[in-house]
């Protein structure tokens, strides 16, 4: 069920794996590789490895996607004038 996945090569659960794809989904600005270490509970080794993965498979899956309509982005921030 994990052939040809990220999740394949790696020995890790995916009680982990989606936690830090969580974690990785919700930063604005990145965020360390060794902070889903700490919150999810892994070596910064692991984390390193989490977090490297997750975002070299990002690019991957949105490759063959092309935006059709126009888009607009605004960016809200808290105490901005």
């Amino acid at each position: 069920m994990l052939a040809g996945t990220i999740f394949a090569p790696v020995n890790l659960p995916l009680t982990v794996w989606f936690p830090a794809m969580y974690l990785l989904s919700q930063v604005e600005n990145g965020i360390s590789a060794l902070e889903p270490g700490r919150q999810i509970g892994v070596s910064p080794d692991t984390a390193w490895l989490l977090k490297h993965k997750l975002m070299q498979a990002m690019p991957e899956r949105d490759a063959g996607r092309k935006l059709e309509a126009s888009v607009f982005a605004v960016k809200a921030g808290e105490g901005r004038n």
